[in-house]
């Protein structure tokens, strides 16, 4: 019996895909004509909002110089869109190539399904030694790497700022690669937590953007009493925001410092020249635009999910070009591995864009997002659609002690002629509207947007049905498959013997994982401590 129903459950998807427990999926392989290089390194960083880095500052501050030389010696792709402005989410689809219904995280306190890939996986399975270096995401760097140094966000006992934790890693990171031999292979992941909440001014830089004294009550950045003037609809004074504004740009001004060491510590190895460098980040940051200051958890717009990336590959991608092109963050790593030589065997979202930059023009493709599983989205055609059928939320920052981050039902904006997202289009442009409303939906699909806490169709999927036309199949009629939603009646049994694999969300462990401290070796292991991927 037991042998039957696994069999069955296989063939239906289950442990061994990389489905996350829905109906198979084709596999998306990529070839690669590029021979590996020496040294990858993956770049991402925490909460950057594209107009806060000198190419795009409207006041003209030099907040990101090192950054900058960066953008001018690689490919561009400064309109990448995050998939969620949350970090867990964010990170695991740059990682994986995946949307957050495949790879199964959908907030912070989700765990990525272990059957689906991800980069350091990949390299090192191709022979690399791989590096994994982050301020607050080690879980996504758990699987295939050799070598680990985690700072963490309640270690604040030990560094002195967010600066300080980022100043670890990169200590740690150089020390490391001047210890390797200049022909071993290394694949590096390295995330960055600066700028982040807290919002503390780096003193060396904040007077460049800021030269007056400021008085008001926001000091350093007071997040506190921000959060309380939110929840109020206060407006902020041009000179709360501007010293909002230059608390942020010291951070990123401290980060481009810490960036700049790090680039000659790989030109000081002899890994600058000839080594790929992938640099993004997970999300941006709201600075006002939506009535939110240092706000991006519930964000669904244009301010925090859409990033810069940008990828130096001699010889293998051009250099000094620019593509405003929309693009999902799920397409870097399946480019990023076509220009490394290792190829992609297994399912992807992301789109392979390494022949269309040869060519000069990337083929414009839609970028989803989600919040949740009530929300979701598409930027394409430069209009950005929002299907919310919650009609907002409560779930984040500071909301989540009161008040509301409210969306309408359904928006839409053009965002060539209103980049902020101020003036929602629905009832104005029916055709457009209809149009990314059927893109969106037939991206929500019940084998893959399941309730969180029951075995049932989540109103989203019943939504979308109902915009598309669907009719729920007879599950008796469908053979392997079940109706939209619901597991099949073997399910139950499957599970009470551990068979039964699913995306549905696997809660953290209670006790929080024991931080690695700047004195612990790095690469050690946590005495005590399972892995997170065992």
């Amino acid at each position: 019996m037991i042998p039957l129903l696994l069999t069955t459950m296989l063939a239906c998807g289950g442990p061994g895909d990389d489905t996350g427990g829905g109906p198979p999926r084709p596999l998306r392989p990529i070839e690669s004509e590029f021979d590996p290089p020496d040294t990858v390194v993956v770049i991402v960083v925490d909460t950057l909002a594209r107009r806060m880095l000198t190419p795009w500052q409207p006041d003209g501050w030099d907040t990101s110089p090192n950054l900058a030389a960066l953008f001018d010696d690689a490919t561009l792709l400064p309109d990448t869109q995050a998939t969620r402005g949350l970090t867990s989410v964010a990170v695991s689809s740059i990682a994986s190539g995946t949307y957050p219904r495949i790879h199964g995280v959908r907030d912070n306190r989700d765990w990525k399904s272990p059957w689906n890939p991800i980069l350091s996986e990949m390299f090192q399975e191709h022979g690399y030694t791989t590096l994994g270096y982050a301020s607050n995401t080690c879980q996504f760097i758990d699987r295939g790497i050799d070598e680990r140094f985690c700072t963490w966000s309640w270690e604040t006992d030990d560094y002195d700022s967010q600066a300080g934790r980022d100043q670890a890693l990169i200590t740690r990171l150089s020390d490391s690669l001047r210890s390797h031999p200049a022909d071993e292979k290394l694949f590096i992941w390295l995330h960055l937590i600066n700028p982040h909440d807290p919002f503390v001014a780096e003193p060396q830089w904040y007077d460049e953007f800021h030269p007056d004294v400021y008085d008001g009550p926001l000091v350093p950045s007071n997040t506190d009493l921000l959060d309380q003037w939110i929840l109020e609809g206060r407006e902020l004074t041009e000179e709360d925001k501007r010293h909002l504004d230059a608390v942020y740009a010291s951070q990123i001004k401290e980060l481009d410092r810490q960036l700049g060491d790090l680039f000659a510590t790989l030109q000081e190895v002899g890994r600058w020249d000839d080594g790929v460098i992938l640099f993004t980040a997970d999300h941006g940051e709201e600075l006002g635009e939506h009535n939110n200051y240092f706000f991006h958890g519930c964000s669904v717009y244009q301010q925090t999910l859409q990033v810069v990336s940008a990828i130096r590959a001699p010889g293998r991608l051009p250099r000094g070009v620019r593509f405003d092109t929309t693009i999902s963050a799920t397409d870097l790593a399946p480019t990023l591995s076509r220009i490394t030589g290792i190829g992609w065997e297994g399912y992807r979202d992301g789109e392979d864009l390494t022949d269309d930059i040869l060519a000069g023009a990337i083929t414009p493709h839609p970028a989803y997002f989600e919040r949740g599983l009530g929300t979701a989205g598409v930027v394409s055609d430069h209009h950005r659609y929002l299907l919310d059928i919650n009609e907002g939320t409560d779930e984040c920052k500071p909301y989540e002690i009161g008040g509301r981050f409210v969306n309408d039902y359904e928006e839409l904006y053009d965002q060539d002629l209103d980049p902020g997202e101020q003036t929602n289009l629905a009832g104005d442009d029916p055709d457009t509207l209809a149009a990314l409303r059927d893109l969106t939906c037939t991206w929500v699909t019940s084998d893959v947007w399941y309730s969180p806490s029951a075995d049932r169709t989540h109103p989203m999927v019943t939504t979308c049905e109902d915009v598309l036309g669907i009719v729920e199949p007879d599950a008796a009629s469908s053979g392997c498959a079940t109706a939209p939603g619901r597991r099949a009646p073997w399910a139950p049994l499957l599970a009470a013997l551990g068979l039964l694999a699913t995306t549905r969300r696997r809660p953290r462990p209670r006790v929080p994982e024991p931080p690695l401290s700047p004195s612990t070796p790095a690469g050690s292991a946590i005495p005590g401590w399972p892995r997170r991927w065992a």
